[in-house]
């Protein structure tokens, strides 16, 4: 089953109240995160609250994320002085342009958006209470990559009417993306080019590493094979001298020494014989 779901607002609603009641009976940690086997259990109850309907642990898992990070956003803002609430659209307001231009320079996100209703926000607080993005909500990479695209949330904009109290801070805030969009192709290009100079970088490096691994395990192997060769002539009878002579001469010729280890021993005495002679 594909982790990638669409959810519906009855589905979002008795999912929350199921979260809710887990809270209630102690399943949050104080660390603000939830006990082992939460998602399975919350799998379970949405089954006997909605008949036929087809879920995964997996899915509740995505779902959470997504509300939590979205919970998180208007949670700063509201914890930011210049923010509201309205009470009756249910969403964060901003009546400030310039505050609210200045705090997304500092804080950008794509979580939430200023003036949307968020009917969920007031549940949430009991759900997941001051757990938030920039404390233990924080996402890592991993996180980002595991859970892109994994979700449709067509339902949260379900609806979606513009609060009428506040309608030059709705375009402020939604109509005006070019100059973003401009900033976000120049960052683009320049992360895809800083991307590419590392992965460069780390090829070059990798290769570098690759040779010097290989000279080394040469190195190795042939000290080993010189070694065992000194200790092969001593055995023969020869004296100090006639073993570094020897030795001297596979030294230099390293290729002698693999056709001297292939020998049978018996050829081995005129092998070094020959050697002392030249």
């Amino acid at each position: 089953m594909s982790d990638r779901r669409h959810w519906t607002l009855e589905e979002e609603d008795a999912m929350i109240s199921i979260l809710k009641g887990i809270v209630a009976d102690g399943g949050r940690c104080d660390t603000g995160s939830f006990r082992p086997g939460t998602y399975e259990q919350v799998v379970l109850k949405m089954r006997e609250k909605i008949q036929n309907i087809t879920i995964t642990a997996k899915h509740v898992q995505n779902k959470m994320k997504r509300l939590k990070d979205k919970y998180s956003a208007a949670y700063d803002m509201l914890n930011t002085s210049g923010f509201g609430w309205d009470d009756t659209h249910k969403c964060v307001t901003m009546d400030d342009l310039e505050i609210l231009t200045e705090y997304l320079k500092k804080y950008l996100n794509k979580n939430y958006t200023v003036n949307r209703p968020f009917p969920h926000y007031e549940r949430l607080v009991t759900v997941f209470g001051k757990d938030r993005a920039t404390g233990s909500m924080a996402e890592s990479a991993a996180d980002a990559l595991d859970h892109m695209g994994l979700e449709n949330e067509e339902s949260d904009t379900a609806g979606f009417t513009e609060p009428s109290s506040t309608p030059s801070n709705v375009a402020s805030a939604s109509s005006n993306p070019n100059s973003g969009q401009t900033s976000n192709r120049k960052r683009k290009r320049n992360d895809s080019s800083t991307v590419a100079d590392i992965t460069k970088v780390f090829e070059k490096s990798m290769e570098r590493t690759s040779a010097d691994i290989a000279k080394l395990t040469e190195a190795i192997t042939r000290g080993d094979a010189m070694t065992r060769l000194g200790v092969e002539l001593e055995g023969m009878g020869l004296n100090r001298m006639q073993v570094i002579r020897v030795a001297m001469y596979f030294g230099n010729k390293p290729n002698q020494l693999r056709i001297w280890n292939g020998l049978d021993d018996s050829y081995k005495p005129d092998f070094v014989k020959a050697i002392l002679d030249e």
